[in-house]
């Protein structure tokens, strides 16, 4: 009697850890704040950019990417499951800088043809409001 006791204690202790578990992995709606869509365009000189990763940056948080198409249009993800950004106040940076996986297996680097004032040391700011937001950037190259 005393063994099927222990066992029993033991198999809820263990079902009430897996679901403590699962429950604090599923995501809920709390651990995410508000987000809004975003989609946008970017050219520059006139002309649009492909492949260019285009980061909303909020105040505090995580941050949202998106990369643009041949036609230069993004929209931005807050993470895989969820599109748009954090609403709010966010710094933007766009860069085509960054290495693609080839169907090969072989990874290509991809120069940098955005100036730093766009990036690295971006001054760009934008308010991303609720409902849905539509950014142009429109850049030059000095």
């Amino acid at each position: 009697m005393y063994f099927l006791s222990t066992r029993s204690l033991r198999c809820t202790g263990l079902v009430f850890t897996v679901c403590t578990l699962l429950a604090g992995c599923s995501g809920t709606p709390e651990d995410q704040p508000d987000t809004a869509s975003v989609k946008g365009l970017v050219v520059m000189e006139g002309e649009p950019i492909e492949g260019a990763v285009v980061t909303f940056a909020p105040e505090a948080g995580r941050p949202s990417t998106g990369i643009t198409n041949s036609q230069g249009i993004f929209e931005l993800a807050y993470n895989p499951t969820t599109k748009g950004a954090k609403i709010g106040k966010h710094t933007v940076r766009i860069s085509t800088a960054r290495y693609v996986e080839n169907p090969d297996g072989t990874t290509t680097e991809m120069k940098e043809v955005i100036p730093a004032k766009y990036n690295e040391s971006s001054s760009l700011t934008v308010e991303v409001k609720p409902g849905e937001n539509d950014f142009p950037f429109k850049l030059d190259k000095e």
